[in-house]
């Protein structure tokens, strides 16, 4: 690991388990991509990330944010780009692809309200425009998938782009031209990997596809497995509101519902591996499992207390991760001891100050867990469900390192910590 002492403050609020630093200490109001993505280099020599307006506001259609490359040997950070693609929660959708000289992320052509993804070479300049957008990179940084980031905020604010309202897809029942999309970086070409009708009508009973004929439904979350072998991709459904809805998931909550599926990046071998019957129950934030082999999530399996779960890519065997209450975004180390997530400051396990949440870290073989971090996660604005600072836990530089934000001198940061200490030398800890 890089010695972070060399540029980079300590964070000992609350008196962490582990060595901690906020990386981003002079380039105020940033945050990282998600819990599934390292925002740092293959080499790790390199942190990129987003950042966001001076002040918390509803953003609008054609707003420039800036992306910026952090050099973690130097301590220099330097904005290599402005973007319009961007919403609060996932930024850009910042995406390291296959080496140091691979960093792709979403932009808006204003000109005419398309978005589309960029590769951009931080260290020389170079650039090129894809056909298509990125929610995630593979593993190999050959192919980028997406749903139609355009259509995110039918659904939920923060995840997509933001474009003027009536340039917005709205779709009644499962539309056969739209879906998930597969990019190919070489060549900058994108494709329909499946629609939605297709994706439904593969796996939905009679009974299903007839409420999904009713309903607006949309595609969002989309996942390649750690192994580049499979992607996960979720529909999100409510009944018709005539496209005047947005963002139901904050204003028509009891009434949006969710499939969870895996798909060959061919096309072949498809299921429905988390139908909306088990979401109903109450769950949230799926990824995928170290090994590929399916994935993890929070979810009430008896309907009253939310567990860590995991299944089968194909929704076998789901079941709890142990004894573990669920919360924030949880993930896991791939020797299958170790667990990190965190919590939001809604969550019965937030603190009572109304401001920080702990960062958890499992231990799968003694079955325990223990608090790592304390972390002020309270923004200006925040009222506003769009505006929330989540921790964000992601394990990185080879899963030697858990890269989070939080707040720093009263602004959004970036923060690393020594997670060698939790997976060589677990006795050490209080």
């Amino acid at each position: 690991m890089i010695d972070f002492d060399r540029n980079f403050p300590r964070y000992e609020d609350y008196s962490p388990e582990i060595p901690i630093w906020c990386l981003t200490p002079e380039t105020p109001r940033v945050i990282h991509r998600f819990f599934d993505t390292s925002p740092l280099s293959p080499s790790g020599r390199y942190l990129a990330v987003f950042q966001l307006p001076e002040k918390d506001a509803i953003p609008r259609p054609g707003d420039q944010c800036g992306i910026f490359v952090t050099d973690l040997v130097t301590g220099k950070a330097r904005k290599v780009w402005e973007t319009a693609g961007w919403e609060y929660q996932l930024g850009a959708n910042i995406n390291w692809g296959s080496s140091d000289h691979q960093l792709i992320f979403n932009d808006v052509d204003t000109s005419c309200w398309q978005p589309h993804a960029v590769v951009l070479d931080p260290l020389t300049g170079d650039w090129q425009k894809l056909d298509g957008t990125v929610y995630h990179a593979s593993p190999d940084g050959k192919y980028i998938v997406s749903a139609n980031l355009r259509t995110m905020r039918r659904t939920q604010g923060g995840y997509g782009v933001i474009l003027p309202d009536d340039r917005v897809p709205y779709y009644k029942g499962p539309v056969s031209d739209d879906g998930i999309w597969l990019t190919e970086v070489s060549t900058g070409k994108t494709r329909l990997l499946i629609s939605i009708r297709e994706a439904a009508e593969r796996t939905l009973t009679a009974e299903r596809m007839a409420e999904y004929e009713r309903k607006e439904v949309y595609a969002f979350h989309c996942k390649w497995s750690p192994d580049g072998s499979r992607i996960m991709f979720s529909f999100r459904f409510f009944p018709d509101e005539k496209g005047k809805m947005f963002c139901a998931m904050y204003h028509y909550a009891e009434r949006l519902r969710y499939d969870v599926f895996s798909i060959r990046p061919n096309g072949s071998d498809l299921h429905l591996a988390i139908p909306a019957d088990q979401w109903d129950k109450g769950g949230h934030h799926t990824t995928w499992k170290p090994d590929s082999s399916g994935f993890t999530m929070n979810l009430k399996l008896d309907g009253k207390n939310m567990r860590i779960c995991q299944c089968g890519y194909d929704g076998s065997s789901l079941s709890t991760v142990g004894p573990f209450t669920g919360s924030g975004h949880p993930s896991f180390h791939p020797n299958g001891r170790w667990g990190i997530t965190d919590a939001y400051r809604f969550e019965p396990l937030a603190y009572p100050d109304g401001r920080t949440v702990p960062l958890r870290l499992f231990d799968l073989k003694e079955m325990t867990e223990i608090v790592l971090v304390r972390m002020d996660v309270k923004t200006p604005g925040d009222d506003y469900i769009d505006f929330r600072l989540d921790p964000h836990p992601v394990w990185a530089d080879h899963f030697k390192a858990m890269i989070f934000n939080g707040i720093y001198n009263g602004s959004r940061a970036v923060f690393c910590a020594d997670m060698e200490k939790i997976c060589c030398r677990m006795p050490e800890l209080k």
